[in-house]
């Protein structure tokens, strides 16, 4: 899955301590076995997202008839990642324990899922929610920096692009495996199912995959603490100065939001928002009755996963072709189009459903983490380009806005209009006024012209 890139610390005083300050080793080849475990990590982790997109988020629905509060813990506690991004980065570049942090945190993020059935109570399940998504994008800081550990710099795209590939992978383990299951084994013995499979794909990165970048460690320590926030203040000084990067992490804020939001409750208003006609036999694809819920959402998890995987492919090569800032526009355009097709279509029709949610929809969520990344780099001075990607990881994992408002806002309109569809049709609708403004500050955003000396290089 894209996520956010480490950021790169500062350099250390003299005198800091006596070792030398750490060192990055850069591998001659690529490492077989411990590369091909660090991409089976990313099919690992997958299947937490679409445990939280397919199963647990509609499981809680139904328990306890509300939105608001779930969108609320989701927020909640990805601000809290975005807050400890900086010491998470920091402590993974530093100490030489980055499998070790990976470890932790990927276990504090399977024990409370393996937890999500064990208690009705909403508390327990909201604490539960909380550890293990804060812990899901801890993790995600130190599996990215192991990738530089695991493969040589001439491969390191091709086994991140191969991570990513194998993610999709992972959403449809989950979908093909556990969502059938889903309703004959329970829900403990779903969420104990599903915490397994992320464990056991985890493992081979745990056994494997092996530090190799930092050759002198530092210890863990409050002026370790102090250094890594204090760079991420004087990397937000220093925005003014550079406009473009700063319009950039604003519509890019926007854009990320809305995905975030969009992928935790893809699958409770798939499934909600046809309940009925599916009752009803009226949920129909090119003339063949849809029989039950899980069945749609087998569909549309399907169609949206298999789409972005060729969206992915596609539009990286348009990317470079027809620039990052024309695509990066094009597939926010894309997504606003989508919000506002499942809006109308969603309970009416399942093909106009599916053409607005997976087809414009999946087009968008592929082109803004393909074109985002490359685009600030172009931005980016050379010598910036760490700390802005820091700060970039930082804004997607803050990205989290949405989720709050969708879930409140679905409670209050379909309690007041006695209806889950109005509720639904109304929120999602409402995401593509966030997704305008960040359109509106990437028009702001003007690449860089060559000067003469990059010109010639």
């Amino acid at each position: 899955m894209p996520d956010s890139v480490p950021i790169s610390p500062p350099p250390l005083e003299t005198g800091e301590h006596t070792a030398r300050a750490p060192e990055v080793g850069y591998l001659e080849k690529t490492l077989p076995v411990p590369a091909a475990s660090w991409v089976l990590y990313d099919l690992a982790n997958t299947v937490y997202v679409a445990t939280l997109t397919f199963i647990f988020v509609p499981y809680l629905a139904e328990l306890f008839e509300s939105r608001g509060l779930v969108g609320i813990v989701s927020s909640a506690s990805m601000v809290c990642a975005g807050m400890l991004v900086p010491l998470f980065a920091a402590a993974g570049d530093r100490t030489g324990r980055c499998r070790t942090y990976l470890i932790v945190a990927t276990m504090a993020c399977i024990i409370p899922m393996a937890l999500f059935g064990a208690s009705t109570a909403l508390v327990p399940l909201m604490i539960a929610f909380f550890v293990a998504n804060l812990a899901y994008n801890g993790s995600l800081v130190f599996y990215n920096a192991l990738l530089p550990s695991v493969a040589a710099d001439r491969n390191q795209g091709l086994v991140s692009g191969l991570g990513v590939g194998l993610g999709y992978v992972g959403t449809l383990v989950t979908l093909i495996v556990v969502l059938p299951l889903q309703e004959s084994i329970g829900p403990r013995a779903t969420f104990y199912l599903t915490a397994g499979m992320f464990l056991l794909f985890a493992l081979p990165s745990f056994v494997f995959v092996k530090e190799r970048r930092v050759l002198v460690s530092e210890r863990f320590s409050l002026k370790l603490v102090k250094s890594s926030f204090g760079a991420v203040i004087k990397t937000l000084k220093s925005l003014p100065k550079n406009r473009s990067v700063m319009w950039f992490l604003l519509g890019n804020f926007f854009c990320v939001d809305v995905l975030n939001t969009a992928i935790l409750f893809f699958g409770d208003l798939t499934r909600t928002s046809f309940a009925p006609s599916i009752n009803a036999g009226e949920a129909k694809i090119f003339g063949h009755v849809i029989e039950s819920e899980v069945g749609l959402l087998m569909l549309a998890g399907l169609t949206l996963n298999g789409l972005a995987l060729v969206f992915g492919i596609t539009l990286g090569f348009l990317t470079d072709k027809l620039g990052s800032l024309r695509m990066l526009r094009f597939s926010a355009a894309c997504l606003v189009l989508g919000l506002l097709g499942a809006a109308f279509a969603a309970g009416e029709t399942v093909l106009g459903y599916l053409i607005g949610i997976c087809g414009f929809g999946g087009l968008g969520l592929s082109g803004i983490w393909t074109a985002g990344r490359k685009l600030l780099i172009e931005l980016s001075p050379r010598e910036k380009v760490g700390e802005y990607f820091g700060l970039y990881g930082i804004t997607t994992k803050l990205s989290v806005i949405g989720s709050a408002v969708v879930g409140v806002l679905q409670d209050v309109v379909s309690k007041q209009t006695g209806s889950d569809l109005t509720g639904w049709k109304v929120a999602i609708g409402a995401q593509a006024g966030p997704l305008l403004l960040g359109i509106l500050f990437l028009a702001l955003v003007k690449k860089p012209q060559p000067g003469p000396a990059s010109a010639t290089s």
